[in-house]
């Protein structure tokens, strides 16, 4: 079978690009194009596809079925790391838990939301952090929540295996030694006291949000920035509803901001701003 060899059609990209913010929210204009060739390719010949073209007018003309999400997240970015961005995580340390621990410490639990947890290292550097620098969260009830859009991210976050690559960004050496084991094939895997204390769930922001308890701390980073400003603005209302009470907090990406929402106060702290109910 041969390649596609006609340019790709723009009306067919815009009519996948549809497809692909109503189904998961991702907001994707024409400049964005190249990512049908570099993300579809692979996946058009494990399908027997002739090429993405192919694939894609498959995608457009037929109604969304597995082939389909397949694609709508091979669209989405699943970059992170340990302790990505560290900025967060200090402000985590050094405010927002002891805030917490001292707000919570007749209840003595915890419900934190890692909303686009990607492959796992968010929530467990949120577990490796509490374990770390607040022993006195000993006898607590600890409650990580993880979701993500990718079924193949999640899968990943279960396994709690990570390769060299992975592992050295952003953990220190007393860390990996102290939290994860070396696997024969020079592979590491997370302790199963972490892994304990995340849970891991399949959730699409823009569907239908299945009954979750109300949270004391809210992950969404580096997520709103690729949703248009109309589905921004939704998840923003359902994220309100999701926190426990004002003085429960909800963490962005540094580059994202939801000030357009007057229910939300926002708290700037040296590098990272967050926001807490009004």
């Amino acid at each position: 079978m041969s390649l596609d060899s006609n340019p790709i059609d723009q009306v067919d990209v815009a009519s996948f690009f549809s497809l692909v913010e109503k189904n998961i929210g991702v907001s994707l204009d024409a400049s964005k194009a190249y990512l049908i060739h570099s993300r579809l390719s692979n996946m058009a010949r494990e399908h027997g596809f002739a090429g993405h073209e192919s694939l894609l007018r498959f995608l457009i003309t037929n109604p969304v079925g597995e082939i389909h999400w397949q694609a709508f997240e091979a669209m989405t970015t699943n970059e992170t790391s340990f302790f990505r961005d560290i900025h967060p995580f200090e402000i985590l340390k050094t405010t927002i838990f002891p805030d917490l621990i001292q707000k919570r410490k007749v209840v003595r639990e915890l419900n934190i939301w890692s909303a686009a947890s990607s492959t796992g290292q968010e929530p467990y550097s949120i577990a490796i952090l509490l374990r770390e620098h607040f022993p006195e969260l000993a006898g607590w009830r600890i409650r990580i929540l993880a979701t993500d859009i990718s079924e193949q991210a999640l899968e990943k976050a279960s396994s709690g295996i990570y390769n060299q690559t992975e592992i050295r960004r952003g953990l220190s050496e007393i860390q990996l030694q102290k939290y994860f084991k070396k696997l024969p094939n020079g592979n590491y895997e997370i302790n199963a006291d972490l892994r304990s204390m995340v849970q891991l769930k399949q959730m699409n922001l823009v569907q239908d949000w299945p009954l979750m308890p109300k949270f004391d701390l809210i992950l969404l980073r580096n997520v709103l920035i690729y949703f248009s400003q109309v589905t921004k603005a939704q998840i923003v209302k359902q994220l309100h509803s999701q926190l426990l009470d004002s003085s429960s907090y909800l963490m962005l990406g540094s580059s994202e901001s939801i000030l357009f929402d007057q229910t939300y106060k926002i708290v700037q702290l040296d590098r990272v701003s967050y926001y807490q109910k009004r």
